[in-house]
């Protein structure tokens, strides 16, 4: 129920790399989060996959990419030779089987993630009234969309693709390596081209509350004054006529795995509207320190950030000792070393979606 800061977490491990997730919601009408932790992608024991979908406008967009994300990336002609532009090629994948299809707001799908009484966000909401009064579909999510922050590691690489503004970091000796960029609509790049796609960014105020006080302070930078972030999966209705207002191109990195990374983060932005990359960096690594769980320091990441009063999602992957798998990058099945994955669920309260680990992506239950 919104305003309770519900948490769930799981975590998994293979002979390679241990991870850890917890995602919160936080006082909003629905949980919008999802994430994907798969520590072997494709059957072959060479690929793991992690990915943050922050949904806006509703949570059904981002339940789908959650989805459908890793499942559309393996059917990529390019996904074994070269995921730098298979990653390019399954954004656009997406977004246009969204524009398509109807299945991403079939409501038999996605559970119902702790609604408000209001059953929804409001545009959620209005878009399905919309459908209604005028007797026909929209041709895809016009209101509604997803950012995308997915990690890939394979070989000795991680290959980072990022559509949005939820972020991927890395720590290697301590020291914070943002592997994203934050797409917002202020950043000169992307305002320039949104004003020349007829676009405008606004900038509004909003009340907060302050020490039991409510006062005025400068919002977010938005798309004609709508929308947070210039590049989405999903809506629509700044996507007409090839007047790209947004966009759904991934800015991707490579970074090459050595024996000085800490460990590797994805969060939504939950966590950045509130603290920097360094700042967290710091925070996991005095904790690694001490050998905390990486469960509980997601959950006190988590905790630590409540004052954005945003959902928020964290992955954390940390490589175990040895973990140069140069020499084991081409293995696969029986011949590799890599025994077989194990999951542990630690959810102890309901609310929060989420989506796991195993060959197959499960749905939460309630």
């Amino acid at each position: 129920m919104a305003g309770q800061y519900i948490k769930t977490s799981t975590r998994g491990e293979n002979a390679r790399i241990e991870y850890a997730t917890s995602c919160m919601q936080g006082p909003r009408d629905e949980m919008q989060d999802y994430y994907t932790a798969l520590l072997d992608l494709d059957g072959s024991d060479s690929t793991s996959f992690f990915g943050v979908f922050d949904g806006h406008g509703g949570h059904r967009v981002a339940w789908y990419c959650s989805r459908k994300f890793h499942t559309e990336l393996v059917k990529v002609p390019d996904y074994q030779n070269n995921l730098h532009a298979a990653l390019e090629q399954v954004c656009f994948r997406i977004d246009q089987t969204l524009k398509r299809s109807d299945e991403w707001k079939n409501p038999d799908s996605p559970p119902a993630p702790a609604p408000a009484p209001g059953n929804g966000s409001f545009r959620s909401r209005l878009q399905t009234s919309l459908c209604s009064c005028f007797g026909k579909n929209y041709e895809g999510p016009q209101i509604e969309g997803s950012t995308a922050c997915v990690a890939l590691i394979r070989g000795n690489q991680i290959i980072v693709g990022n559509v949005g503004d939820s972020r991927c970091v890395l720590s290697r000796n301590g020291q914070a390596i943002d592997l994203s960029t934050d797409h917002k609509p202020n950043e000169p790049g992307e305002r320039a081209r949104i004003e020349a796609a007829g676009g405008s960014v606004v900038q509004r105020q909003v009340l907060v509350y302050v020490d039991g006080r409510m006062r005025a302070e400068p919002g977010p930078y938005r798309v004609d004054g709508i929308i947070a972030v210039s590049r989405a999966l999903g809506d629509f209705q700044f996507k007409k006529n090839n007047k790209l207002k947004l966009i759904c191109n991934p800015d991707i990195h490579t970074e090459d795995i050595t024996d000085d990374i800490d460990f590797l983060l994805i969060a939504s932005d939950g966590i950045w509207e509130v603290k920097t990359s360094e700042e967290v960096v710091t925070y996991v690594n005095e904790r690694l320190q001490k050998r905390a769980d990486l469960h509980v320091i997601c959950e006190g990441l988590l905790e630590w950030c409540r004052d954005s009063r945003d959902n928020s999602t964290v992955i954390l992957v940390q490589f175990k000792n040895g973990n140069n798998p140069t020499a084991n990058a081409s293995c696969s099945g029986d011949s590799c070393p890599w025994p077989q994955a194990k999951t542990t669920d630690l959810s102890s309260s309901i609310g929060a979606p989420k989506v796991d680990t195993k060959a197959e992506i499960k749905a939460a239950e309630e």
